[in-house]
């Protein structure tokens, strides 16, 4: 069932949040960057000085090592478990050793990756500009956009590379913590929901929710009190639609 479900995705501190965000524009970075159209690449390149953004405050390479290390500890005691599959369990020990060891190696900040290539550097100055890099603006760039495109796609795979061991990192940690959910079916009465945490905490809220209803939730939670509210979607026009008396949602926890 919950395949057929929305999933909204609510991280409870900054550092998960960033990781959110980078996971999802390295997915979109990666799907532009294997089409073919010029104005596909254009989007990549946008999307790549995005993740630039993104992590000019914080240092993501010591926040997902520290990250691969925890999760690391916290799985090695299940290895004399007899209830827990031995197979599987040193799969997962062996990719959280591997993406470490791709992480350690790398010598170079995300934020600074653009700086050691004149091209990016200046196409990436222009970037932040409305409709700055015209054909005027950067020429260079205007080239670039009108080589075939299986070269265009060579060059964005050689800049896409060095960002790999921190994709690869961050879909392992999000896979382990999704992994933890604890599901739950329960329901909103006029679009409202309570829990009592009594004290547990959790990394990562998942709500699972009918498309078809148009219904957005909204969350706000203490160490003691989860609350999750609904509104009908609001597009700008059209009617919004109404809240159910009652709405059966599913609920997810995350924690390592």
């Amino acid at each position: 069932m919950t395949e057929t479900l929305l999933r909204y995705e609510f991280p409870s501190n900054e550092k998960l949040r960033t990781f959110l965000r980078l996971a999802d524009l390295f997915k979109q970075l990666t799907w532009f960057a294997q089409q073919e159209n010029a104005n596909d690449h254009r989007a990549a390149i946008i999307k790549y000085f995005e993740i630039q953004e993104v992590t000019t405050r914080g240092d993501q390479k010591n926040d997902l090592l520290h990250e691969l290390s925890r999760f690391r500890s916290c799985l090695e005691p299940l290895a004399n478990n007899d209830n827990v599959d031995q197979e599987s369990l040193k799969e997962t020990l062996d990719k959280l050793q591997a993406r470490r060891a791709e992480l350690s190696c790398v010598g170079v900040r995300i934020s600074h990756l653009s700086t050691q290539n004149e091209f990016l550097k200046t196409v990436g100055q222009r970037s932040g500009i409305p409709a700055g890099t015209c054909e005027f603006d950067v020429p260079v760039y205007h080239h670039w956009l009108h080589l075939p495109a299986e070269e265009r796609k060579h060059y964005l795979n050689e800049w896409i590379k060095p960002l790999l061991p921190y994709s690869n990192a961050i879909d392992l940690i999000l896979n382990l913590l999704r992994g933890t959910a604890e599901l739950n079916d329960v329901e909103a009465v006029k679009g409202s929901y309570q829990k009592d945490l009594q004290g547990k905490t959790f990394t990562l809220l998942q709500v699972f929710v009918d498309p078809k209803l148009n219904m957005i939730p909204k969350i706000s939670a203490n160490r003691y009190l989860l609350s999750v509210r609904f509104s009908g979607a609001n597009f700008g026009n059209g009617p919004i639609a109404e809240i159910p008396e009652v709405m059966p949602f599913r609920l997810g926890l995350c924690n390592m």
